[in-house]
C-alpha cells in the first residue's frame, strides 16, 4: 500500500483495513505505516516513531480492549539532555492510545480513528536514551461520537520485567466518520 491516497476508499489504506479485523488490523496498520515512511519524501514525525514500535500483547475483551507496545528511545527522540523528549512522548501516546479503537471499529463507528480532543500527559521520570519501555493502552470508554482512552509507560529492564512508570496519559478523541450510506 501506498502512503499516498490513505482515503476510505477501495484502494486506500483505511479501505483495507476495514477487510480486516482486531489485531490483523493493527499489524497491518503499523505494516503500511514503516512502509510509507520509508519514502525519502515523507518527513512526518510519525517517520522516526513507527519503525521502533512492536506489539507485546493484547486483548480484544470488552469493555476495555488494550494493547501493549515495546519502543527503545533512539537519539533523535530526545530533547537536549539525552532524555525521550516530551513532545515524542505525547506523540508516542497519541498514536498507541488510538490502536484499540481497531477492535471496536466498524463502518460508520470509528472506523477512521476519530481526532483527538484532548491529550494529558503527565510525565513522572527522566526517559534516557537507550532505554526501552511498554506503552499499555487500554479504551477506558468509547461512544457513538467520543470516546476516553489510556496510557502508561512503563521502563523495561534488561531481563524484560517492567519497572517504574515514567509517564501517563488520558486521550480524548471524537469519531469523524461520515454516516455509512456515504462511505
Amino acid at each position: 500500500m501506498s502512503n499516498r491516497g490513505h482515503g476510505s476508499g477501495k484502494g486506500g489504506v483505511f479501505g483495507a483495513l476495514q477487510r480486516l479485523e482486531g489485531i490483523e488490523r493493527v499489524e497491518k496498520f503499523l505494516e503500511w505505516a514503516i512502509e510509507s515512511y520509508k519514502d525519502p519524501e515523507n518527513h512526518e514525525w510519525m517517520t522516526t516513531i513507527i519503525p521502533h514500535l512492536t506489539i507485546v500483547s493484547y486483548s480484544a475483551s470488552l469493555p476495555h480492549p488494550s494493547i501493549t507496545f515495546r519502543f527503545t528511545v533512539q537519539p533523535i527522540h530526545c530533547n537536549g539532555l539525552k532524555n525521550l523528549h516530551g513532545g515524542c512522548t505525547s506523540t508516542i501516546f497519541d498514536s498507541c492510545t488510538t490502536m484499540p479503537l481497531h477492535f471496536v471499529s466498524r463502518p460508520g463507528y470509528w472506523a477512521f480513528l476519530g481526532v483527538s480532543r484532548t491529550l494529558n500527559v503527565t510525565y513522572l521520570r527522566p526517559i534516557p536514551v537507550g532505554t526501552t519501555v511498554n506503552i499499555k493502552c487500554d479504551i477506558v470508554q468509547v461512544g457513538r461520537k467520543l470516546c476516553t482512552l489510556r496510557g502508561e509507560m512503563r521502563a523495561v529492564g534488561e531481563d524484560g520485567k517492567e519497572g517504574p512508570v515514567v509517564a501517563v496519559c488520558e486521550h480524548g478523541k471524537v469519531n469523524t466518520d461520515p454516516p455509512v450510506e456515504k462511505l
